[in-house]
């Protein structure tokens, strides 16, 4: 283990003259029985940091990514995203968001009480023209910002612009950048860290390498947040005792991620995938990729001649895995994991799937829009998740109702019908109709008027 690592030192420090320990954890820092863990893991499992111990560390890392203050969280993005949802609570009642927004986020506002305000967009990854005109139709009604940067699978958006905008007209702008974790390390790309906007939250897990459940919290150098009121809003949705092997892994992906080997990796992984784009440039619809991807990392795969679950197929049956298929195309990630040989495999694999695939007859499109919707609120998200009144019906029979719950895809864990939606055609088309949903029951006041969304 990397012994500059401050996360280590401490851990390593911590030395107890008793002989006989009463506390807890049970393990007391020893392996005992164990077939997968070495005596480290346990070692590094004791003692447990209260937050304010580990000040010195996060200050570090705040220094490596020139924020105001970053904050280390244990329990995912998604456990980062409802500290924001709490902190836009403090001031605002109605939130935009964008219909690629994760559903961590509509539970932030289920927990907050908060209001969503849907960008009417023609993708779920609203342009910077889109959530502009949808905030100047809003008017004073919405009063802050949250948006989903860089979409799941890969598209970006003008965050210059839109900072611009929001800072211009006081809107409060947090960003959930879980899936941009590695832009901060790509100079072609632009980080929310380092524009003038309030919060930001990494998940390390996706591209940093760090274990799953690691994530940041970010106040940018221009965030109007102050560390006190981030704290307080930190100590809602904190443990009490944090692993330490999951900051040891924070601290230690980041530091990696800074240094120049490991930066060279990442922009050596960024070109090896834009010889894959070339290749596919050669092959019309047959097998290509959407250009509008932006992410250096991710290519999303589709054809005119299969749908998204059967190129799946032929992909694994060669060995290779997906992160998403849906009936549109593929998604692939790749990682600084991922060598020259894995680029050649997959190469060689599209060119046989390629091989296979131009022997068949083109077939139209799948048509993403249709996939688009702008939620109709009848009710608050908590209003209906909390409903005393509800019952379960089946999915053809709720036409009209209110739902009591979510339903989701995952990955990427987008919602396709949310608490107090209320249940159209479009989920009657989209979602499986013998799907059993809970619906709010008719005496519910609030669902009398709809909530307005302009």
């Amino acid at each position: 283990m990397n012994d500059k690592l401050l996360t280590y030192q401490m851990i390593s420090s911590h030395e107890s003259l008793t002989k006989l320990r009463l506390h807890t954890p049970a393990h007391q820092g020893y392996r005992g029985e164990s077939e997968h863990f070495d005596e480290r893991i346990y070692g590094y499992d004791l003692p447990f940091f209260n937050r304010d111990e580990f000040d010195n560390v996060e200050k570090y890392i705040s220094s490596l990514y020139k924020t105001k203050r970053t904050f280390f969280i244990t329990g995912g993005a998604t456990q980062g995203i409802l500290i924001a949802c709490s902190l836009l609570a403090r001031k605002h009642r109605k939130i935009a968001i964008g219909l690629n927004s994760h559903l961590s986020i509509i539970h932030g506002f289920i927990l907050s009480g908060t209001e969503p305000f849907f960008i009417p967009s023609r993708s779920f990854m609203p342009t910077d023209e889109e959530v502009i005109q949808a905030l100047e139709t809003a008017g004073e009604e919405v009063t802050a910002l949250f948006l989903t940067y860089p979409s799941y699978d890969g598209k970006i958006t003008n965050l210059e612009k839109i900072a611009k905008y929001c800072r211009g007209k006081n809107i409060e702008f947090m960003l959930d950048e879980a899936h941009g974790t590695h832009f901060p390390f790509l100079e072609a790309k632009t980080s929310a860290v380092t524009l003038e906007c309030d919060l930001v939250v990494h998940s390390l897990h996706k591209f940093v390498g760090s274990l799953v459940q690691t994530a940041l919290i970010h106040l940018p150098e221009a965030s109007v947040i102050t560390e006190e009121e981030a704290l307080t809003a930190l100590a809602l949705f904190e443990t009490t005792s944090r692993s330490n092997l999951l900051l040891l892994s924070i601290e230690e992906a980041i530091q990696l991620a800074f240094g120049d080997e490991r930066k060279s990796i990442f922009h050596k992984v960024a070109g090896n995938c834009d010889q894959l784009r070339s290749l596919l440039d050669n092959w019309g619809n047959t097998l290509t990729y959407d250009s509008q991807v932006s992410d250096p990392f991710k290519l999303f795969l589709y054809s005119d001649r299969i749908t998204g679950d059967n190129l799946v197929k032929l992909l694994y049956e060669r060995g290779v895995d997906d992160e998403y298929s849906d009936s549109r195309g593929v998604l692939l990630i790749f990682s600084f994991q991922n060598t020259d040989d894995d680029f050649v495999h997959v190469a060689k694999v599209l060119e046989e799937i390629y091989t296979t695939l131009a022997t068949q007859a083109p077939r139209e499109l799948f048509d993403e829009h249709i996939l688009m919707r702008t939620p109709v609120m009848r009710c608050l998200p908590r209003e209906a998740f909390f409903a005393s009144t509800r019952k379960e019906v089946y999915l053809q029979e709720a036409k009209g109702l209110v739902s009591c719950q979510s339903i989701k895809k995952i990955p990427p864990g987008t919602p396709v019908l949310i608490p107090g939606e209320e249940i159209t055609d479009w989920h009657l088309q989209t979602i499986a109709p013998d799907t059993l949903v809970e619906v709010v029951g008719s005496s519910v006041i609030s669902m009398e008027k709809p909530v307005k969304n302009h």
